[in-house]
């Protein structure tokens, strides 16, 4: 109980002081900006849509282009830094002095990445609540829609943290996390190209694409969705550690 109650404390500290710095920074609302551009552009499309009776009230269009297109580039952004800067600055070194575990200081920094996409989903909270005025969505599928999001930046700041751990040059970090959320998203569509149909459904459930279409379109939020995202967040955040404990006996 002691040692759950100190990595408790740990984690609390490092997400605060991580949380705090993001909005000293003009990075977070350079990016909060273009995240409320390109989902209103989208809301407003899509909203026109269902005004001209050619669609359903839905927010399913908004968020899977949010968790497409904007995360792909958002997600590395926000997490390029968070242990690149502390390699490159030789900062790294005075963190491992500190009473914290390796797990402790990549748990709580990608806590806080995510911390600050929570506040960005919180905003497109707004665009529910209008839909919802104007027309009448089906409460489920919008709920599955926000969670489903919720969940899928989760997911992609991992991949931040982990790139970000391999490399004291953030733009390398951006670069490495950009790639392997490419190609998370878009190893679904090769899987339809796979003559193969076990190797076919293996690429296809592990792809990130795949788990997306169940909650944006189908509004079914399944266990094994869950488990999906769980599982990735923990791969990442397993291989983070490694890195970064590797470091520590380096140096």
């Amino acid at each position: 109980m002691q040692t759950l109650t100190r990595s408790l404390h740990n984690l609390w500290v490092i997400f605060k002081h991580e949380f705090a710095l993001y909005f000293i920074s003009p990075v977070v609302y350079i990016l909060g900006a273009v995240w409320v551009g390109f989902s209103s552009f989208i809301f407003i499309l899509y909203f026109n849509q269902f005004n001209q009776g050619m669609s359903e009230p839905t927010m399913s269009g908004t968020m899977g282009f949010l968790s497409t297109w904007v995360l792909m580039f958002i997600a590395p952004a926000m997490t390029m830094r968070l242990i690149s800067e502390e390699i490159n600055s030789g900062t790294h070194e005075l963190l491992f002095t500190a009473p914290v575990r390796d797990w402790e200081i990549v748990v709580g920094k990608w806590l806080a990445s995510w911390g600050v996409l929570t506040v960005f989903v919180l905003i497109t909270g707004l665009y529910g609540l209008f839909l919802t005025w104007r027309g009448n969505p089906d409460p489920g599928l919008l709920l599955a829609n926000y969670l489903g999001l919720w969940l899928i930046c989760g997911v992609t700041l991992t991949v931040g943290v982990f790139a970000s751990s391999l490399t004291k040059y953030q733009i390398a970090s951006f670069l490495v996390a950009f790639g392997l959320l490419f190609a998370l998203i878009f190893i679904y569509y090769i899987s339809y190209v796979i003559p193969n149909q076990t190797l076919s459904d293996i690429v296809n459930q592990l792809s990130l694409q795949n788990h997306q279409n169940k909650l944006f379109r189908e509004g079914v939020v399944d266990w094994a969705d869950i488990a999906y995202f769980v599982g990735m967040a923990s791969v990442f955040l397993f291989l983070a550690t490694q890195v970064l404990s590797s470091r520590r006996w380096r140096s």
